[in-house]
């Protein structure tokens, strides 16, 4: 095994124990890391694998080998952008459902804590017309 084949095994199960330490401290969710936690573990058999990254290039038509590497990085950090605006769209959206529910309850709830004030109010004018204008028996 090489040097660079060490530094590389070294770094990927480095990141990936990374982004598992992080899962199971809940401070990144499941559903994030997975894409992570495979990324870690494709490099991770590249890393094993000697001949991994010619044979991948040459799959690809590409001639030079390290070029392969920026490709399906390019490939990762594509799949990453579309999952991430995919999520922020849906939250987007379930954001605007929660404020427009927060407003109407805020709208119910002042409501009812001005229901029993203007209920008041009334009673008094009522009572104050009453006094105005008694009733005049016929």
């Amino acid at each position: 095994m090489s040097r660079v084949q060490i530094v590389v095994l070294f770094m990927s199960i480095l990141v990936t124990g990374f982004i598992i330490e992080q899962v199971r401290q809940r401070r990144l969710a499941v559903e994030y890391s997975l894409i992570w936690i495979v990324a870690g573990f494709g490099m991770i058999f590249l890393s094993l694998w000697k001949n991994g990254i010619e044979y991948l290039a040459e799959l690809m038509g590409i001639y030079y080998a390290p070029s392969a590497i920026f490709v399906i990085f390019g490939v990762l950090v594509f799949i990453l952008c579309v999952h991430f605006s995919l999520e922020i769209s849906r939250l987007s959206s379930t954001n605007r459902v929660l404020v427009q529910k927060i407003a109407l309850l805020e709208d119910d709830l002042r409501n009812f804590q001005q229901s029993p004030q203007i209920k008041s109010t009334q009673i008094r004018k009522q009572k104050q017309a009453a006094e105005i204008s008694p009733h005049k028996d016929v």
